[in-house]
């Protein structure tokens, strides 16, 4: 299992879960609820190396941010 941290800027909310894999699906399910949205559009931008990413509007602007542990 691999543990998700995970921050949003709107109302400074955060939250962990528990993951198996890495993937965009994943991640919305984890993310559109807190947003209350099940079609917002939120993309991701993932570093390997520092095990975390970005999350991002349509549009480019940042939403918040994960980390891997």
């Amino acid at each position: 299992m691999i543990k998700i941290e995970f921050h949003l800027l709107k109302n400074n909310l955060h939250w962990s879960a528990q993951i198996h894999q890495l993937n965009s699906d994943i991640l919305q399910r984890h993310i559109l609820p807190k947003i209350n949205s099940n079609h917002y559009p939120i993309y991701f931008n993932f570093c390997e190396i520092q095990q975390s990413g970005k999350i991002l509007s349509d549009t480019g602007v940042e939403l918040g941010n994960f980390k891997l542990h």
